[in-house]
C-alpha cells in the first residue's frame, strides 16, 4: 500500500493542450436584413432583442415562429416570453446600433450573423399552454439562442463606424 502512495506522489503533472482549432473571428456583417427574436423576462423586468440574420435562415425562422405562435404568452413566475417578428426586418446598421444601447442590467441586445439551426421546441398535442411556455423557456431562455446559431457579433467588440450624420443633438440654448 505504501508503494502505491509513493508511486502516485511521484507522478508528473501531465499538461493537456487544447488541439481544437480556434474559433474564427465574427464576420461582423454590415449589410443584409435582420429579424428580431425578443425575450421578455418578468423576474428581471427586462426584454432582450436577438437580431438574427434573415438571409439563409428563412425556413428555420418560419419553423421557430410557427411554434412560438402556438403559445398564448403571459408573464408567469420567473419564465420568459418570446416573440419573433418576421414581418418587419431591420437593417444591419439598426441591429448594430441597437446592440450598443445600454438599458438593461442583466444582458445586452445581441446580433447573430450565422446560420440558424432548426429549433424543435418538442411540443406535443397534449401539451397545455404552460407546458409549452416551460419547454420554450428551457430551450431558449437567457440568451441560449446562442446554442442554435453561430457567428455572434459580441457586444464588447461593437466598435463599428456608425453613421452619426443623422444623430440628434440636444442643446441647452
Amino acid at each position: 500500500m505504501k508503494n502505491k502512495i509513493k508511486m502516485a506522489s511521484k507522478k508528473k503533472d501531465i499538461k493537456v493542450e487544447n488541439t481544437a482549432p480556434p474559433k474564427p473571428p465574427p464576420s461582423r456583417k454590415k449589410d443584409g436584413k435582420y429579424v428580431i427574436l425578443m425575450e421578455t423576462n418578468g423576474e428581471e423586468c427586462e426584454s432582450w432583442y436577438y437580431f438574427i440574420r434573415l438571409n439563409g435562415n428563412e425556413e428555420n425562422l418560419k419553423h421557430l415562429n410557427k411554434q412560438l405562435e402556438q403559445v398564448d404568452w403571459v408573464i408567469l413566475d420567473e419564465l420568459s416570453t418570446f416573440d419573433l417578428d418576421l414581418e418587419h426586418p431591420v437593417s444591419a446598421q439598426t441591429a448594430i446600433e441597437m446592440c450598443k444601447v445600454d438599458l438593461n442590467h442583466y444582458s445586452y441586445h445581441r446580433k447573430f450573423d450565422g446560420v440558424l439551426q432548426k429549433i424543435d421546441l418538442e411540443f406535443s398535442k397534449k401539451d397545455g399552454n404552460e407546458t409549452k411556455m416551460c419547454k420554450t423557456y428551457d430551450r431558449l431562455s437567457f440568451g441560449t439562442i446562442e446554442n442554435f446559431i453561430d457567428d455572434e457579433d459580441l457586444n464588447s467588440d461593437m466598435d463599428y463606424d456608425v453613421d452619426t450624420d443623422n444623430e440628434s443633438v440636444y442643446s441647452s440654448d
